[in-house]
């Protein structure tokens, strides 16, 4: 899988660790992963607020350019950088749950088969289940959102790499619909980024040991 989203903070920050060894208790492991999800959640966040800064700097570079181009294109090259940073450390977390999901799950299972009380254990069972289909879940809002994340990133990366060679009044002319669409078309993007965010956040209040609140 490419490195793509911000799918949404996850290379500037702490590295997620979803389930680190499988000798550790399950509920060590689980309030890890919990951490390491709401940690991805606040990188997702990040990344939908930089979204902002590109296209406002790439707005006022297309639409208001000034008599030196050089100052406007550097800054939305550094808002570009730092959303390709974020995606890296999104993409990051979601390959370290896929493969680390793997081992918690196996160790779960061992730990069933220990089990002699039948109600326990099916009640056990049924949580497990449970669990896993909110990982499914989480996959899958993965994927919608880096489906719409990665052309969108294309085209930002596609622009830049345009003016880099031609950053005259005749280049930004010629980018300028592709960057006004990008900008226009950027709502679907946006929602699919924010229902991941609310998906890593919710499996990971799921997991934490911490007890939730009183209401």
């Amino acid at each position: 899988m490419k490195p793509s989203l911000l799918l949404l903070g996850l290379a500037a920050s702490t590295p997620a660790v979803f389930f680190a060894g499988c000798a550790s208790s399950g509920y060590k492991q689980a309030g890890d992963t919990s951490t390491s999800l709401q940690k991805a959640a606040h990188a997702i966040d990040k990344g939908d607020t930089q979204i902002d800064t590109v296209l406002l700097a790439l707005s006022d570079l297309v639409n208001n350019p000034g008599p030196n181009l050089e100052p406007q294109f550097d800054k939305y090259n550094a808002a570009v950088e730092k959303l390709e940073s974020l995606a890296k450390e999104v993409d990051h977390n979601a390959t370290k749950m896929r493969s680390e999901g793997t081992l918690y799950f196996r160790k779960w299972d061992e730990e069933l088969a220990k089990i002699h009380n039948e109600d326990i254990r099916s009640r056990s069972a049924e949580r497990r289940a449970a669990v896993n289909e909110r990982f499914e879940k989480l996959r899958a809002s993965y994927v919608r959102a880096q489906n719409s994340f990665e052309p969108f990133l294309s085209d930002l990366k596609d622009i830049r790499t345009a003016l880099k060679t031609d950053l005259t009044t005749g280049g930004v002319n010629a980018v300028r619909s592709t960057a006004n669409k990008a900008k226009d078309e950027v709502n679907p993007l946006r929602d699919s980024l924010r229902l991941l965010s609310i998906d890593f956040k919710a499996l990971g209040v799921s997991l934490s040991t911490e007890a939730a609140p009183a209401k």
